[in-house]
């Protein structure tokens, strides 16, 4: 039987599973929540290269690299994923950014020849978890982290991951269902979406949301580390306050791993608090597994960090105690 995406989205499981027994099969999982912009045109490249925080033209057709575009403060408005096809970029964010990243990139496009649009509908994504498992005769996996492969105009993107190799498969609601039917067929397992932005978060990869926009620069949540941002580039908005972070001093917050147990909900962007009540930072990204564990990304003073930190009046631990390098 054929699957359509409606019937991929009524059967994936909506929460955690067992960590374990995710981790010793190959998963396929539908990616609802994420949205993805198309920018095209004779000047899209030197629209995003004058735009955003790294270095659009250095891209190759069918790679891809993290990026954000900034206020003039430094603060990120959005982080997403661009992968340059033969005639186009595509942004991928959260669908929540979408609408807003469109608005804002569209104030500056005055007389160039860009043309932005949401594609979401038309470009659906698919987390890739093979875990040993690359038995899909559909194409081979990219092998460099955030290089790309071509799959008849569809494309599959290889992400950074905490542990054994994943991708990012972008393509027409006909190719989604095709390469879920054909994984199926592999004994790929249907895994809630949940997995993947654990996986995001346990590779430290952080995201913006509306609760969170303009509330980070990019060295507080590690996209410098990341490759993220391009140091060498021209000038974009904000790049005078993120390249004076850079080179002028060393950051005063950076994001770091954690976990709280006996989790109950929690804000995108919620204060992270000392002992004594002060805050040392915000929320950045979390997802909460069945048995009630929160896992965290969490943007930290570094004046702060080895400090008993609270949430939800629950305590923090961190999942690792060095600053990042």
């Amino acid at each position: 039987m054929t699957l359509t995406w409606t019937h991929l989205l009524q059967r994936q499981p909506a929460s955690l599973a067992d960590i374990a027994l995710l981790e010793n099969s190959a998963h396929i999982i539908p990616l609802p929540q994420m949205g993805v912009l198309q920018v095209s045109g004779d000047d899209a490249a030197s629209f995003l290269q004058n735009l955003v925080t790294n270095d659009i033209k250095a891209l190759a057709i069918n790679q891809g690299q993290l990026s954000g575009l900034c206020n003039p403060k430094g603060r990120l408005l959005a982080i997403f994923l661009v992968i340059r096809r033969q005639d186009c970029f595509y942004l991928i964010l959260p669908s929540s950014m979408c609408a807003g990243l469109m608005q804002r990139l569209s104030m500056y496009i005055l007389r160039s020849k860009v043309s932005i649009t949401d594609v979401s509908q038309q470009q659906l994504c698919l987390g890739l978890i093979p875990n040993g498992n690359t038995n899909l005769p559909l194409f081979e996996y990219p092998e460099v982290i955030f290089d790309a492969v071509d799959v008849n105009a569809a494309s599959v993107i290889k992400l950074p991951s905490n542990n054994g190799d994943r991708f990012l498969f972008v393509g027409s609601p006909e190719q989604a269902t095709a390469l879920a039917t054909d994984a199926k067929t592999h004994h790929w397992q249907l895994t809630s979406s949940a997995y993947w932005e654990l996986s995001d978060i346990l590779s430290g990869l952080a995201m913006i949301y509306p609760q969170t926009k303009e509330a980070f620069t990019a060295q507080q949540v590690n996209l410098d580390l990341l490759g993220g941002v391009s140091f060498n580039k021209g000038c974009y908005p904000g790049q005078e306050i993120v390249a004076r972070l850079h080179y002028l001093g060393s950051p005063s917050r950076r994001m770091f791993t954690a976990q709280i147990h006996n989790c109950e909900s929690l804000e995108i962007g919620q204060d992270i608090l000392t002992e004594d009540g002060s805050v040392a930072g915000q929320l950045v990204r979390w997802i909460k597994s069945e048995d009630g564990t929160a896992t965290l990304l969490l943007s930290l003073k570094l004046t702060d960090y080895q400090t008993a930190l609270v949430l939800n009046g629950q305590h923090v631990h961190l999942l690792s105690d060095t600053i990042p390098a």
